[in-house]
């Protein structure tokens, strides 16, 4: 089974731009056009723009100087790049697999090395899940929400990691969200609490109620994803 992928505006956006800096069209150092500016050239608004530009530079691929503009500036290490896309339902199983395995043990690192400042930001990401349906939105605010986790690790590869699986897991997000039951209102409320079971292992420093949580709690999206659960000799 192929599943269709539609990438919303900001994505497209980032694509171009990651695209024009990853064949050097755009080099290391190169000030870019104001957000304005790009906003024209693509035939978007601005907040696309933006959001696109946020992402790019939570990816270290440009920055911004006050007074002066945004420039390119490549990571030392290279760019960083993601999975293959999502095509069949094994696709989906593997990457439930794979998510398993590396945020068990993220959200256990998370919950014994966090600072405070790190516990604030997992803790406003967990609120920024809103209950008013499971859109484009909600599938953002869910993975800010498991990024802020593998940041709190203080190990940049775990943060490598879930940011080339991004595409994964938005796409996840928003197939669950096209499907019913239960309704969207329904699952972002039981969303938030499998959330807040993560947090509240986290700020206690639980470590292996914090494994405990993230791993029940993406159990059962995949299940709620796929409707039924895949035993480990299958796909």
């Amino acid at each position: 089974m192929v599943v269709a992928h539609r990438l919303k505006l900001s994505d497209q956006i980032y694509d171009r731009i990651r695209g024009s800096i990853e064949s050097e069209e755009w080099q290391s150092g190169m000030r870019i056009a104001t957000e304005l500016e790009l906003s024209e050239q693509y035939g978007v608004s601005r907040p696309v723009v933006r959001e696109a530009l946020a992402r790019l530079k939570s990816e270290n691929l440009i920055d911004s100087k006050r007074g002066s503009g945004s420039f390119v500036t490549k990571p030392s290490g290279g760019i960083v790049r993601g999975f293959r896309p999502v095509g069949t339902v094994a696709d989906l199983i593997h990457g439930f697999e794979f998510r398993l395995s590396v945020e068990g043990d993220t959200a256990r690192f998370a919950a014994a090395r966090r600072s405070d400042a790190q516990l604030a930001e997992i803790q406003a990401a967990a609120g920024l899940l809103s209950e008013e349906g499971m859109d484009e939105n909600f599938g953002d605010a869910d993975f800010r929400f498991h990024l802020a986790i593998a940041e709190a690790t203080g190990n940049s590869m775990y943060v490598s990691t879930m940011t080339m699986l991004r595409d994964q897991i938005l796409f996840g997000m928003r197939l669950t969200g096209g499907m019913a039951p239960p309704r969207p209102d329904v699952r972002v409320r039981i969303v938030r609490d499998e959330h807040r079971r993560i947090v509240d292992a986290i700020a206690a420093k639980d470590a292996d109620a914090a494994h405990a949580a993230i791993s029940d709690h993406l159990k059962l999206a995949r299940t709620r994803l796929l409707g039924f659960e895949p035993t480990a000799d299958q796909f």
